[in-house]
């Protein structure tokens, strides 16, 4: 799906800069219409540039001054096929269908303007906005949801009538797939508006108090690393995580930042966490040749990783190992669904080698999916006699919104229960929202949901809230402009009320 989607997107914007260089040229064509078509046609590029980087921190700050700018283009590209429209210059049966598709394109683009200065737009503007977002998630999967930087191409209306069967034909093939995209999104329409809705319960829970002091509040810092951290990385998500004054840290590593000295680099960069008694969770990710490493060899696979767990354990001494993100969630979308037996033996052979090289170290496991591996997956590492030292579970909206995330809370909490006696600790290894889709009032929501419900929870003991900031996914505590997002101030107070319910 998305090579498709990608050539009809080149298509596009071949589409748009062939028009606007022929109406630009074209002299009968109203001297309005010429110059709005023309500037539509300039910009869409920059535009489309700006949108993507504007959604990274690493860039963001540079782009932020010039984020108005693709909302302004969807606008003009919708006021030109609405002007070719009032004027007869293009058939109904062509300008309707681009109208209608423009029209959704701009308001979500306006919408996401909106969020991404901290404010709420109208609710079905932003029912519009999580719409587009399931729609994308079509071709995208779950991705859409973080990954806001996906953005549909708007199209020109020409300046005549069609007076060729070929031109006729194209303009009728962009027609049928403007409106197919523009039906799918409409379709999706009561569930985006469904999901806006659906967190507010969540202001009604409160926090179970922890007399023992047995609950900690981490943060996952950094993005996945495939090499050195960035100094913005580090100064920005050091000094948030000493704001939150959080009680651990978890890192996430590709195989290739396992090579050469990016590991002793990090290690320096968490130096002062170690000295404040802070935890440190690692979690080994997936290489983007992994899938086909895989298939080459699913036992060279492994003993690759394992080596590179042995680097991570010996340099970094962390406190919890995690040897596979999610391994029916990021596991599923980078190497492909595997047996559950696959990763029972991977895990294994991790615990083992952890075991050897630092004994006071746990090894875990995370869900992700809640299907039928992952309950497998999770019985097999918590039941006593497991080799996993710790179990612990994703808990993210969806689609839908906090209804994905009260469904997946309730089937954790039932999992919980298959070994009442003699539970191994849980944590929570993610928590999080969707801000640039869902707000940010919803990524508060969210977190304070799966959190409320985490403390309810004896056996859990620790929840960590991905991620510090917008790197490679639009779901941190920090935009993309550096602006900390609501939701950092609601975990104050609630490190400052778990805290006080632990003190003597």
């Amino acid at each position: 799906m998305i090579p498709i989607y990608i050539v009809l997107s080149g298509m596009m914007f071949a589409w748009n800069v062939l028009i606007a260089s022929r109406v630009a040229q074209l002299r009968r064509a109203p001297q309005k219409f010429a110059t709005l078509t023309a500037l539509s046609g300039l910009l869409l590029a920059p535009a489309l540039l700006i949108a993507f980087a504007a959604s990274s921190i690493l860039y963001g700050r540079a782009m932020q001054p010039l984020l108005w700018v693709w909302p302004v283009v969807t606008v003009m590209f919708l006021l030109q096929v609405m002007y070719a429209l009032s004027k007869r210059l293009v058939s109904p049966m062509f300008g309707v269908p681009i109208m209608l598709y423009n029209a959704v394109i701009a308001a979500v683009a306006v919408s996401k303007f909106v969020v991404s200065r901290g404010a709420e737009p109208p609710e079905f503007v932003h029912g519009l906005a999580a719409a587009q977002t399931s729609a994308a998630g079509i071709v995208f999967g779950a991705a859409a949801l973080w990954r806001t930087a996906y953005v549909q191409v708007p199209l020109l209306a020409p300046a005549l009538p069609a007076h060729w069967r070929a031109t006729a034909f194209a303009r009728g093939v962009l027609a049928v797939i403007a409106m197919g995209m523009t039906a799918v999104v409409l379709v999706e329409l009561p569930d985006g508006l469904g999901a806006v809705r659906s967190y507010p319960h969540y202001e009604s829970q409160r926090l179970q108090e922890r007399p023992a002091g047995d609950f900690a509040l981490g943060l996952k810092i950094f993005p996945d690393l495939s090499g050195q951290v960035s100094r913005l990385a580090l100064r920005n998500d050091t000094a948030l995580a000493r704001q939150l004054e959080v009680d651990a840290v978890s890192v996430v590593l590709t195989p290739e930042a396992v090579e050469g000295k990016n590991l002793d680099s990090l290690a320096r960069s968490l130096t002062g966490f170690r000295e404040d008694s802070v935890l440190l969770v690692v979690s080994l990710g997936y290489s983007p040749r992994a899938r086909g490493k895989l298939g080459e060899s699913a036992e060279s696979f492994n003993q690759a990783r394992l080596r590179q767990l042995d680097q991570i354990i010996r340099r970094l001494r962390p406190d919890i190992l995690l040897p596979a993100v999610e391994p029916y969630g990021d596991g599923a979308r980078a190497i492909g669904t595997q047996p559950v037996q696959f990763w029972v033996d991977y895990l294994t052979r991790a615990a083992q080698l952890g075991q050897r090289l630092r004994p006071a170290m746990k090894v875990g496991v995370s869900a992700a999916s809640y299907g039928a591996r992952d309950s497998v997956l999770y019985g097999w590492a918590a039941r006593p006699g497991s080799p996993m030292d710790v179990v612990g579970f994703t808990l993210l909206p969806g689609f839908d919104g906090a209804t994905t995330l009260d469904t997946r809370m309730r089937i954790a909490q039932r999992w919980l229960l298959q070994n009442p006696g003699r539970q191994k600790p849980h944590w929570v290894f993610n928590a999080g929202g969707f801000p640039a889709v869902h707000g940010e009032r919803s990524q508060e929501l969210a977190i304070w949901g799966a959190l409320a419900w985490a403390t309810t929870q004896t056996a859990i003991k620790g929840l960590i809230v991905g991620e510090a900031g917008d790197y490679n996914s639009e779901r941190g505590l920090r935009a993309p402009n550096g602006r900390l997002r609501p939701a950092v101030a609601m975990l104050a107070r609630a490190r400052a009320g778990l805290r006080e319910a632990a003190a003597p």
